[in-house]
């Protein structure tokens, strides 16, 4: 269990490079947020995408340190190793969420001295559940991907697959609203009503896919 935690926090060693990038980012659009109210409701979204770039960029970090080698030495099972690369990174990106919300409210507050306008609350939130939702489906795909190809061909990959995702889902749901004869607003309307037990539902369930995919090509890699 050390062992694993250890890795976790090997991991979040490497953000420390990306320290003062990040706060440099993050302080130009705070500061670009005051002048406009688009930047403000782009935060929920900038800074999770942001932190989960940083997870994701682990794979290129081992890849050139070449530190697969030296962790296998560890007594730890290649599947312990998946875990903690997903911990970490799932562990990066609540971090990034958090600090997203954290960072709106505030600049709402000190624009308009109304920090805790329950609409303006909820509309954090639903876009804070739709974002974080998009990038856990993103890393589904991420992660197993980076194991297959590695830092370089899988970043190259994964755009296309990402494009092919979304044209194969435009096009399941447009022919299930043909087949089933549900307008577009009706389907919005019923989206609305059990949008959150979906994406909850989903994400579980491509997690656990994602993870069990990334375990089995780990563990015919060839280290």
């Amino acid at each position: 269990m050390n062992t694993l935690k250890g890795l976790i926090v090997k991991d979040l060693q490497t953000i420390k490079s990306y320290k003062s990038t990040v706060i440099y980012m993050v302080i130009i659009f705070v500061v670009c947020a005051f002048f406009n109210k688009e930047v403000t409701s782009f935060l929920p979204i900038f800074m999770p995408l942001c932190f989960e770039m940083l997870g994701i960029s682990s794979f290129s970090y081992d890849n050139l340190a070449k530190t697969d080698k030296y962790i296998l030495t560890f007594p730890l099972t290649k599947k312990e190793i998946v875990k903690a690369r997903y911990i970490y990174i799932l562990i990066i990106t609540l971090l990034g969420t958090l600090l997203g919300f954290v960072l709106t409210v505030i600049t709402q507050g000190i624009k308009t001295s109304n920090m805790f306008d329950k609409e303006f609350l909820c509309n954090i939130v639903a876009t804070i559940i739709g974002s974080l939702s998009a990038i856990l489906f993103l890393q589904a795909f991420q992660i197993p991907i980076m194991y297959k190809f590695g830092a370089e061909k899988g970043r190259i990959i994964q755009m296309i697959m990402i494009v092919a995702l979304m044209i194969g889902i435009s096009l399941i749901v447009t022919t299930l609203m043909k087949f089933f004869n549900i307008s577009l607003d009706n389907f919005i309307v019923m989206l609305k009503d059990y949008i959150i037990a979906i994406l909850g539902v989903s994400v579980i369930i491509l997690y656990t896919l994602s993870f069990a995919i990334s375990c089995k090509i780990y563990e015919e890699k060839e280290i």
